[in-house]
Order: C-alpha cells, then structure tokens, then sequence
C-alpha cells in the first residue's frame, strides 16, 4: 500500500530529475494531508476520500500514461496536485454549513430546506448539497489556497494554479465541459502543460480507486452506513485486486481489469452499471486523447473493462434489456399517443412557454440593464419564401450540459429533476414526462434547434432527422439573446393544418389561455413581416357572465357560468318534480290528493335523507289508438309513450315497502302501491283501461332543518354535456387545454343550471396523462368535488335567500361537502 508522497512513482520520477516543484509539492502535500480528513465532517459513510484515495489516484495517473517520461516537470506535478486537490471541494465549514441550512443561494445550488424535504435526514440533505457541485467548489478552493504554492519555479509572475483548479472541477463536470473549458497546449515558462490530458487521467483513475482497501470492512461496520452509502461500500468489498490497470504485452495496450466475488444480486446488479459507466468514460477517454497533436498523450487503453468478478448462488447473463429506437420513438413521437398531428405544435408551445416562465423568474434582476427589463416572447415564424416555420422563444434557453441530460435523453425531463426542483423555483412547468419535443416530428421530418443558454456566449445548433438516432451538434458565438427555435419543414408543417394558416390561430387560442407571454404570427410575404398577435383569453374573459370561485380553491382559477334562481326548495311533494302526488292511506288503501291530507307534511316521507316515491305516466283515452300503434311496432313501453302527449303523478306512501315500483303494469288485478291496483288506478285517474303504464320508484335525495321546507339534490351531475360533442366545461392546467376531462359534480343542488365552465389548474399536484388530454380519476374526482364545494360556497354567500333558505343550503354543504382536499382553499 502507498504510504506517503514519497513512495508515489511520480513523486520519485520528479525527485530524479532534481525538479524545483518538489519543495512545492511537498507544501501541498502537508495541506492536503491536514484538511482532507475535514471532508468526513458531512461525508463520514462515504468511501474513503482523504489522503490514500489522493494517492491512489496519482498512482492510477501515473500507470495510464503510456510515457510518463516523456511529459514535463509542470505535467507530472498537476497530476499530483489534481489527485491531492481534486476533492478538497467536498469540505464544508461551520460557517457554510450554517449558510447552506439557511437556503443561502451564493454557497451552494440547491436550497437545503427542499432536499431535506425529500430525503428526510440532515446530514444526507447535506451531502446532495455539496456533492454535485464538489468539483466546482475544488476548484473556488483551490483559489483561495497559497498562490506561490502555484508559481512555476524561477517565473514569479506565472501561475498554473487556474489549470489546477479547472482540471479538479472538470472531474464533477460532463466530460464536454474539458473540451469547452480547459487548454490542451499551454506554455508557462519553459513547461508544457497540456490541462486536457490531465483532466482525462484524472476522471478515469477517480473510478479506478475501488476496493476493499478503499472501503475497509472494519470501518464499515463501525460507521454502518445507510442507503446509498452501504450499497456502495458494500459494492467496493467485491473487488479484490488493487492493480487495475494491466499491460498487454502482445498488443501494447493496457487493460483495466477486476478480479472478485459477488454473492449479491443487487449490488452485483449495481457494479455491473458501475462498469457500464466507466466503459463509456474510457471510450471518450480514448477518442479524445487521438485529437492530441502529440504522440505522448495517446491513451493507450482498450476501452472494455475485463469483468472476472465471479458471481457465487446465482448468474448474470450478458443480455440485456434493449428497446428499438426506431420503433419506440415512432411510438412516442406519433399520433398514437397525441390523436391528432396538430398537438406537435401545442407542445412546442408549451415548452417555450416553461422556457420563459423560468427565464423571468430566474433572470429577474440579473438582465443587463433596469432599463430594458425581460419581456418575454414566443414567435411562430411562418415563412414560404424559405421554406421553413419556426417557433422561437427567448427563454433560459438550453445548456449543452441540460440538452444531454436531458432534451437528448428521450422521457427524462429537466423540470422533474433534482438540478430543477431543489433550486427552489417558484414556477411549476407544464413539462412533466421528457417526450414532449418527440412531438415536433408529427410536424417535420427534419428538425433542427437553436439554443442558446442565459449567460453563455455559444449557440448550441443540433440537426434531427425523424428516423435516425444521430444527431449534428455545432456551436457557434453569437450576440444573439437567450432563447430557443424549433425550425421545422414549411410545406409538412402547413399540411397538418390543411394549408390554411386560420386553423394555426384557431388552434392556438382555442388550445392556450393568457399566461402573460404574447404568442405571435408572423407571417413572412414577399420578404416582409407581418405580426399578428393571437387574442388568448383568460378564465373570466371566456366566460364573461361567469362567477369566479378563485376565493375557494388553491391555485386554481374557475369560472362557471350557471343559474342558481331556480334552486328547488320544497313545500310540498308537487315541488319535486312539477307532477300531482297522491298520499296512499292504509287504513282505506285509497290515495288522497296532497292537497286534501291537511294533517301531511313533507318531511314525514323522508327517511335517511330520501324521499322515495312512485311515478307514474297516465294515457287518457284520447291517446290509446296512437298509443297501441306505437306500441306495437316499437315493442318497447317508454318509446311508444314518447309519441303520444300523456301526464304524470307522484304516488307516495309512508312506508316504503308498500311500493311496487319498476314494472309495467297492465292488469287489472295488478297492484301498484299496497293494495291499490291498476283497475283502481283506471277509474280514480282516467287512464285508458288495456293501456299499460309504468311505475317507477323514484329516489329523491333531500336536506331538512328544523322548518317544514326541504331543498332537493342530485348527485353526480356533469358539469358540461353528458358527452364530449356537447362539452361546456373546459379544463387547462397552466394555461393548456387537457380536452378530455368531463367533471361530474358529485352534489348539485336542484334547480342550479350550469351553462358553462373554465377551469386552470395552477396546483403542482395534477399531471395530466401523456397525451395532454385527460387526468386520471382520482385527480377528476378530488377536483369535481372542489368545484362542487365552491360553487355552493359562493351560492350560499352571494345569493339573496331568506335564513330558513341559507340553513337549508348551509345543511347541505355541511353534509355533502363536509370533507377539505387539496384543492379547497381552507377559508
């Protein structure tokens, strides 16, 4: 095992050459040896990452150059610094750690109190704090350490220590960041430094230090981490070899190679991902290193690892689980899941619209000058003349870092990240499942996307083609603004909408409330623009006669537009439903008018909450021929009665048990109600004798309070039409249409009227399906039961009821609606 910085091949091959850095590398050293332990303040179940890790990466450095001879004294010395330094970042003081439990922005990304919300336990919230910006923080640390420990010997005036700290960062970073950020041929004084090879060896020898001695099983069981760090230690006591790197002697190339066992299938499961990574690593690693001018930088590898880990009690196949790319983003991308190749451009839209939503909120008091303050766009360019439509935003634009993670990887999106929701934004996206610009192609069978993110000087340019999975990745400096174009095919594009350019406009405004981001037309003719601003409206301006329950529910605008003059408060049995009722007395088994029963009151027909009665239609003589013709032909009771004018009555009785509903009756003897029958039934009300009838039992559900009224209701009543032809309701959640939701309001107060309704969901908590067109039941039915609770809400205050009516009405919410969710705003 490597003990100290003198046992280290490069620290001997320095002090072979009699190199003025040693009396520098041995003052870093000391710093390094001092505060690396510093690091188990936050990161105590962690491998191992103080001084052995440090000198086990310089050693890995060292044996993955082919010619370590060959590279300058200033090369050999930033390997050992950057193995030394590379996680200096990790350490955390009181002072910060304080700050960053306080949510202060300026030390780290993520606001504490959001990950301690999502991993309930401090010191862990901690960690995902720090960690995914540990190479960044190296880096700022680097920056303020001793800068003569930086100074090329003999140069006073030339430092290599931003090299130093650029090459730390870039091992936390995606490997692009080298390329972007870090020199390849650097001179300083009579030194090469090439930064990027360095940087390489550094990435790859930091997976390389993975064994038992990194990770020691006493020390494991004397710290017994948790979760991800168990898993992880667990994963390094597999491995038994310390030599990774191995040279073939045949080929000259060097193989990184495990040896071990593996009892576990999970941790077994989760190596194999670990060796997938490096895999992926080394192939960048290898294609890099040949751009080098120099033959002394090749990266002599074969980029597989050789896994001869043994598995003991079970085995691992080389199959995997693989998906047809073709195959699967035709079915993502197509109208098997939209319906209709026009909702390509409702997605585009959508996400211009997060784009510049997140653009206010972030850049709100960054942008250049308070004189021009953010005005945020979205532009559909349609332009015959090139061919070509584009939507274009000026939004926070993509990172070339946001673009890999997360626009190129198909169902992974940036908003239900850890590096977006744990900044702490206020702003919930419409973007939820990461597959929304697949869209694009039911539009274009090319595709290209011009990005430019906020802060950054470079256009990313990238090329799609519909069937391929390769893409064309340029860059480019520019001074245009931040923002984002989609440019798709002019002609494929305007065929999606029958080649009539007020279908586009139609679409928009119907598919798109305001949100405060002006969407324009732009329509180029004979080389000349012309703007059109579309009219979205918003929930009160669709519906301008409509009564707005904002008041009553949480982050969510509604406007129903209903009549409520009509609401049914009822005297007497007549009152339920308009039809004469008749009272059954037993003692006589006769019916007597309600109107004749003085000692009768509504409310003794009503049993637990109900009130059940018989109603029944009767056909006078007048109408039996054209009754029996109907009759005969249709062979079917209710549509023949619907040919002929006839009248209903209520029959009502007590006891409930006394009702013989939901039969047709027809002969004589046949009883209805107790003992009363159809031959009773013909000669008291003048039905046509031989004409049958029906009696159906009829539930009417009810509310009392200690007066002699009672007011009726219904349950599940839709909201708009019974079907989706004759829809009223319309639902947006933030700001876009999800067309298939049709509310069923679980209790509805008889004698409200609902004509029309708009509702915009602003909640985080509904995500609608991945087509965009409907929730799921459970959201439909919490958010029907809130519009249900707040309308009467509002009822109840702004109608003009007498007290009884108000009891009444106050009753019914209090037994209907007597439950909150998360969509009732708790007044």
């Amino acid at each position: 095992m490597t003990v100290t910085i003198e046992n280290t091949k490069l620290y001997m091959l320095l002090k072979k050459r009699n190199s003025f850095f040693i009396e520098q590398i041995q003052k870093v050293y000391k710093y390094a040896l001092d505060s690396l332990p510093k690091i188990n303040r936050v990161f105590s179940n962690y491998t191992g990452h103080g001084i052995q890790h440090s000198l086990n990466v310089m050693e890995c450095m060292y044996n993955l150059c082919d010619n370590p001879e060959l590279l300058s004294d200033l090369e050999l010395t930033s390997i050992i610094y950057s193995a030394l330094l590379h996680d200096i970042g990790m350490i955390s003081n009181e002072d910060e750690i304080d700050k960053i439990k306080k949510d202060d922005l300026t030390i780290v990304d993520r606001k504490y109190s959001l990950v301690l919300k999502k991993y309930k336990n401090e010191n862990l919230a901690l960690q995902e704090c720090i960690r995914p910006i540990h190479g960044l923080r190296s880096m700022n640390h680097i920056q303020n350490m001793n800068k003569e420990w930086f100074v090329v010997p003999n140069y006073t005036n030339i430092s290599f220590r931003e090299e130093i700290g650029k090459i730390c960062a870039a091992h936390n970073e995606n490997f692009e960041w080298i390329a972007e950020n870090i020199s390849s041929d650097t001179v300083k004084g009579s030194y090469s430094l090439n930064s990027q090879y360095i940087a390489i060896l550094l990435r790859i020898a930091d997976y390389l230090d993975i064994d038992e001695n990194r990770a020691p099983i006493y020390l494991y069981k004397y710290l017994n981490p948790k979760d991800y760090g168990k898993m992880e230690w667990k994963q390094h006591f597999i491995i038994e070899n310390k030599e990774k790197i191995v040279l073939n002697e045949k080929t000259g190339y060097k193989n990184i190679e495990f040896y071990g066992e593996s009892s576990n299938p999970g941790i077994h499961r989760k190596l194999l991902k670990y060796f997938d990574n490096l895999n992926d690593e080394l192939e960048k690693a290898v294609d890099f290193s040949e751009m080098f001018h120099d033959k002394k930088y090749l990266l002599l590898i074969k980029p597989n690892v050789q896994n001869k880990i043994r598995t003991k009690g079970f085995n691992f196949s080389d199959f995997k689980l693989t998906l047809d790319y073709k195959a699967v983003t035709n079915l993502l991308m197509g109208e098997y899941i939209y319906g209709d190749k026009k909702y390509g451009l409702r997605e585009l839209i959508q996400n211009s619209i997060d784009a510049c939503k997140v653009m206010e909120e972030e850049g709100k008091g960054k942008m250049e000058s308070i004189y021009a303050p953010y005005s945020p766009f979205i532009n559909i360019i349609l332009d015959q003349d090139r061919k070509q439509v584009s939507i274009f935003d000026n939004g926070k634009g993509m990172s070339l870092d946001i673009l890999k993670k997360y626009f190129l990887n198909v169902g992974v999106s940036y908003y239900t990240s850890d590096d977006y929701l744990l900044k702490g934004n206020k702003y919930i996206p419409i973007g939820n499942y990461g597959i929304g610009f697949l869209a694009c192609f039911m539009l274009s069978d090319n595709v290209v996307v011009n990005t430019k993110y906020y802060g950054e000087t470079k256009m990313n340019k990238i090329e799609f083609e519909k069937n391929s999975e390769y893409i064309c990745l340029t860059y480019e400096n520019t001074s245009r603004p931040q923002g984002t174009e989609i440019i798709l095919n002019y002609d494929q594009f305007i065929q999606v909408f029958d080649s009539n350019i007020n279908n586009i406009k139609n679409f928009i405004e119907k598919n798109f409330l305001d949100c405060g981001i002006p969407i324009n037309l732009v329509i180029f003719e004979n080389g000349e623009p012309k703007y059109e601003t579309l009219n979205l409206k918003n929930t009160t301006t669709v519906l301008s006669n409509g009564i707005k329950l904002d008041k009553y529910l949480n982050n969510i605008q509604a406007c129903i537009e209903c009549s409520y003059k009509g609401i049914q408060f009822l005297d007497v049995m007549e009152d339920i439903n308009g039809c004469e009722s008749y009272i059954y007395d037993v003692p006589t088994t006769k019916i007597i008018p309600e109107n004749e029963m003085k000692t009768a009151n509504i409310k003794d027909f009503v049993q637990n909450g109900e009130i059940k009665f018989l109603n029944i239609p009767i056909i006078e003589s007048s109408e039996e021929e054209e009754f029996q013709k109907a009759y005969e032909v249709l062979e079917d009771f209710n549509e023949a009665l619907e040919r002929v004018n006839y009248e209903e009555i209520n029959f009502i009785a007590k006891d409930e048990f006394l009702y013989y509903g939901n039969k047709l009756i027809e002969n004589d003897q046949d009883a209805i109600i107790g003992e009363y029958t159809y031959e009773d039934f013909c000669e008291d009300l003048g039905h046509c004798e031989g004409i049958p009838t029906y009696c159906t039992l009829t539930i009417q559900k009810v509310i009392q309070n200690k007066g002699n009224r009672l007011l009726s209701y219904s349950l599940d009543k839709y909201l708009g039409g019974e079907y989706l032809f004759e829809q009223k309701d319309y639902v947006f959640i933030k700001n876009v249409l999800v067309s298939r939701v049709n509310l069923k309001i679980p209790f509805l107060i008889d004698g409200i009227q609902i004509k029309g309704a708009i509702i915009n969901i602003m909640s985080k908590d509904f995500i609608p399906n991945v087509s965009r067109n409907n929730l799921n039941d459970l959201q439909k039915k919490e958010l029907a039961y809130a519009i249900g609770k707040a309308l009467h809400l509002w009822i109840l205050e702004h109608g003009k009821f007498n007290l009884e009516e108000q009891e009444l009405i106050r009753n019914f919410i209090n037994e209907c609606y007597e439950q909150n969710n998360y969509c009732i705003k708790i007044q």
